[in-house]
């Protein structure tokens, strides 16, 4: 039975569409996919020999995933939310008709703007032992200069540091957007009732923004969890393999140690943790507007 004309009509609308999405995503996962099937090295002449699943088996059995997947979330619970508490607080500084408030609202947001290579150079500089600005302050003040990335911890706390100065702005712009939009009936009956600021706050401010925040978490954990050009930039990985977040980790074995198999199949891995992580926070979010 044919299908008449106007029946095709949706179909060749959604067409396009569908075409951009097979070519952009759908089929450049299924060749991931299957290149992590194989040992697959990134030179056209050697041998590309399947193996299966035992790539996967390999990589689950490697101290250095593992190592790679504790940096990663290390990185991110701290610096996720350390930018999340302190853009409710600076959101919450701001929301004020004050004319100094509105002078600081621009200078917060500049570092969103700046492309993150170029702030990893800029902190690159600044976090020099003998020639940055920072141990410069620090000997000003007859302290030691810090090793910044040269120990192993200070390093993860250099990367927390720099992802907090550019992206904190990014949760006070959403969260300033949510606190303008409340009602203000429920503080106004709060007040007459008697409350403290600081009880409107957690009775009333954070319930109400609580979807908002729920967006700007996994908007940054889905973000911190990809980190690649900070650390390309600044450590490299280093030292030793302290800053070896998971998607560094993907470039240095496809492209610098020849095993585009074996990065392929951390891809995958690192996907299917990113879709559950972002499925929990869509749940969280979903839950939060149906109490709404």
């Amino acid at each position: 039975m044919r299908v008449s004309a106007t029946r095709r009509y949706p179909l060749y609308m959604v067409l396009p569409a569908f075409l951009v999405l097979f070519l952009l995503t759908i089929y450049p996962f299924g060749y991931m996919l299957w290149i992590s099937l194989h040992k697959w090295p990134i030179l056209p002449t050697l041998p590309r020999d399947y193996v299966g699943t035992g790539q996967y088996e390999f990589i689950f059995d490697s101290p250095t995933f593992w190592d790679s997947l504790t940096v990663t979330v290390i990185y991110m619970a701290f610096s996720v939310t350390i930018q999340i508490l302190l853009g409710l607080f600076l959101a919450h500084l701001l929301n004020t008709p004050h004319r100094m408030a509105r002078f600081f609202r621009l200078p917060f947001i500049i570092p969103v703007f700046v492309s993150p290579v170029v702030v990893g150079l800029i902190w690159r500089m600044m976090l020099g032992y003998d020639l940055g600005i920072l141990n410069y302050f620090l000997r000003a003040f007859g302290l030691d200069g810090v090793n910044w990335l040269g120990d192993a911890v200070n390093a993860l706390i250099s990367l927390i540091i720099i992802d907090v100065w550019q992206w904190t702005p990014f949760t006070i712009l959403i969260l300033r957007a949510g606190l303008d939009s409340m009602a203000r009936e429920p503080f106004e009956s709060a007040a007459i009732d008697g409350a403290s600021r600081f009880q409107m706050f957690y009775y009333v401010t954070l319930p109400m923004i609580s979807p908002i925040l729920t967006v700007a978490l996994l908007f940054r954990l889905l973000d911190a969890f990809k980190l690649f050009d900070i650390v390309y930039v600044v450590t490299r990985g280093g030292p030793g393999a302290a800053t070896n977040v998971l998607a560094y980790n993907i470039w240095r074995k496809g492209f610098f140690e020849n095993q585009l198999g074996y990065a392929a199949a951390l891809s995958v891995i690192m996907i299917v943790i990113a879709t559950v992580l972002a499925s929990v926070l869509v749940r969280i979010m979903a839950r939060h507007q149906d109490e709404a």
